[in-house]
């Protein structure tokens, strides 16, 4: 046998017990739903600097996050802290292990403002050397996985924050409409929540609503300005 062992790097250290920490001090549960991409491709399609459907998602959290102030929230031992803004964190992999650069203040820029966040972020992974500065403050995190061809997952909480948004694959499907078989763009999404800070009709709630203004090409368009 040849194995070898690979000593872990100062980051990866801190990463696996935040890891720990998050998965054995947070009692976690998840509600997924499937979302149809039709509205996210339209949009993606109308504008000329092309957009992820990460950015429009990030976009579309931070929205529907000023209408749920539980999600947008962290734990605090005594207290549950209400964030006043949606920071909203990207889970990145990057040469030196997993980091979750953060879009500030999301809800308050416009798409293509985020669409240049990201730009950023991924020309900052591949030298890996982000500040300090743009790893601080989440208060609401995503994780995408799609890009891998992942259908669906369920990401661990960034504690102390209280939810965490899984993006899955997006894959045509055939789905029944007004009693016919068509062919749709569908993606997986699954919410992992902190159960101290709220329940599953909450979260619920939030992912529905989510899934509505994903799927309203005219809010989309209306919210890409």
């Amino acid at each position: 046998m040849n194995d070898t062992c690979r000593k872990l790097t100062p980051l990866q250290k801190s990463m696996s017990k935040h890891m720990i920490a998050s998965w054995t001090e947070v009692p976690q549960f998840h509600v997924e739903r499937k979302v149809d991409c039709g509205a996210l491709s339209h949009l993606r399609g109308a504008l000329e600097y092309n957009p992820s459907f990460t950015t429009m998602t990030i976009k579309t959290v931070a929205d529907v996050l000023s209408r749920h102030p539980d999600m947008n929230a962290s734990w605090g031992q005594d207290t549950i802290i209400r964030h006043s803004q949606a920071n909203i964190g990207i889970a990145v992999d990057t040469g030196r292990g997993l980091l979750v650069p953060v879009v500030p203040d999301a809800s308050s820029k416009s798409l293509f403002e985020i669409h240049k966040y990201l730009n950023h972020f991924k020309e900052r992974a591949e030298r890996g050397n982000f500040s300090v500065e743009e790893l601080q403050h989440g208060t609401f995190s995503i994780s995408n996985l799609g890009m891998l061809g992942v259908d669906s997952f369920t990401a661990i909480v960034n504690y102390p924050q209280s939810a965490i948004l899984a993006m899955s694959a997006i894959r045509e499907v055939p789905v029944v409409r007004e009693g016919t078989v068509q062919i749709a763009k569908r993606m997986s999404l699954t919410l992992s929540v902190d159960h101290r800070v709220t329940d599953g009709a909450s979260a619920a709630r939030f992912l529905g609503d989510l899934c509505d203004l994903l799927e309203n090409s005219e809010e989309l368009l209306r919210g890409a300005s």
